[in-house]
C-alpha cells in the first residue's frame, strides 16, 4: 500500500467511527446541558420557596395588627390604645401609624411616628377598611410613595366570640424592613430576586429597580409565570420562559397567608458552570483521541493480516 492510499485508508476508518461518535456526543453534551438547566430550576424553586416562608414569618410577626397590639387579650379601648401607642414608640421604622376605629369607622385614637406620615389617611373611607368591614377579615393594600419605601395599609376587625366587631385596627406599616430582607436573600442571586404584590408590582428586588421606580411592574417573564401558577392553582411553579427570542429560567412561590409572590429569574445563558461539569467534554475529547489512535492501529493490523505473502 503506497503512502497516498495509507492516508486515505486511515481517513476512511477515522471518518467511519468519528461520524456516529460525534452525533452521539452532540446528544450527550446537550443532555448534560439540559440536566444542568433542570438542576438550576430546582435550585431557584428551593430559593423562592424558602424566601416565601421567611417573608410569611416576617409578616405574621410584624405586620399582623391584632398580634402586635395584643388586642385579643384586652377588653377595653383604653388598653388597646396603650398597646398601639407603645408599639409605634417601640418600632417607628415599621409602625408608621396605627389607629383604633369604632364599629362604624369613627376614629378613636391615632398614633403616628415622628415625621413618618406626610398625609393624613382617612381610614374610615379607605378601601381596605370597607373590605374588612364587609368580609369581617383582615384587608390590606400596598401604597407606593415616590420618595418613601412602600407601605402596607391595613384594616382588621377585632372579633370576640363570633359577635360583631366592637373595634377595628388600622394602620400604615412601612415595608422597608421587608425590602431589606428580600434584598439580603437575593444578594447571591445569579439574576433578579424579588417580591411582588397581587397586582404584579415589585415591592422589593435584589437589583434595586423598585427603589429607582416605585410601583414598577414585574418583568414580563415573571408576570407570565404568575399567570401560569394561577391557572394551575399551585403555590410554587418553576419553568423556562421564552421571551423575545431568549430563554429565561423563572421560579415563583406564594407567600403563605397573602397574595404576594417571591420570584427569581435569570437568563439561561448565564447559568453558572458547575464544578466538574467539564467532564462531558473530557469524555468527548478522549473518545476522539482514541478513534485517531485506533485508526493508526487498524492500518497497522491491515498491513500485517492482509499483505500478499504469495
Amino acid at each position: 500500500m503506497n503512502g497516498k492510499n495509507k492516508y486515505k485508508f486511515m481517513a476512511a476508518v477515522t471518518g467511519l467511527f468519528l461520524l456516529p461518535f460525534l452525533i452521539l456526543s452532540r446528544h450527550f453534551i446537550f443532555g448534560e446541558a439540559e440536566l444542568q438547566k433542570n438542576d438550576t430550576l430546582r435550585y431557584l424553586e428551593l430559593r423562592t420557596t424558602t424566601g416565601a416562608g421567611i417573608i410569611s414569618n416576617v409578616l405574621n410577626l410584624n405586620y399582623s395588627l391584632s398580634r402586635l397590639a395584643g388586642a385579643r387579650a384586652v377588653s377595653g379601648a383604653k388598653q388597646i390604645k396603650e398597646q398601639l401607642a407603645g408599639k409605634v414608640k417601640e418600632n417607628p421604622f415599621i409602625y408608621s401609624e396605627l389607629a383604633l376605629l369604632g364599629p362604624g369607622g369613627a376614629e378613636l385614637g391615632r398614633y403616628s411616628a415622628d415625621r413618618s406620615v406626610k398625609t393624613r389617611l382617612e381610614y374610615s373611607k379607605s378601601q381596605v377598611f370597607l373590605e374588612a368591614k364587609q368580609t369581617l377579615s383582615p384587608a390590606g393594600a400596598v401604597e407606593y410613595g415616590e420618595y418613601t419605601p412602600p407601605a402596607l395599609v391595613l384594616a382588621e376587625p377585632l372579633l370576640k366570640n363570633g359577635s360583631a366587631p366592637s373595634y377595628y385596627l388600622a394602620g400604615r406599616l412601612s415595608l422597608a424592613y421587608v425590602g431589606e430582607v428580600v434584598r439580603l436573600m437575593g444578594r447571591n442571586s445569579y439574576g433578579n430576586f424579588g417580591l411582588v404584590d397581587m397586582g404584579g408590582q415589585v415591592i422589593a428586588d435584589s437589583m434595586n429597580m423598585s427603589i429607582i421606580e416605585p410601583g414598577l411592574k414585574a418583568p414580563a417573564e415573571v408576570v407570565k409565570m404568575l399567570s401560569l401558577a394561577g391557572e394551575r392553582d399551585t403555590p410554587n411553579f418553576a419553568s423556562e420562559v421564552f421571551f423575545r427570542g431568549r430563554v429565561f429560567l423563572v421560579s415563583v412561590s406564594n407567600v403563605g397567608g397573602s397574595k404576594w409572590w417571591i420570584y427569581e429569574m435569570m437568563d439561561s445563558g448565564e447559568i453558572p458552570t458547575r464544578k466538574g461539569s467539564s467532564w462531558a467534554w473530557r469524555v468527548v475529547v478522549s473518545g476522539i483521541l482514541l478513534i485517531l489512535i485506533f485508526s493508526a492501529v487498524t492500518y497497522s493490523l491491515a498491513l500485517y493480516w492482509l499483505k500478499d505473502n504469495t
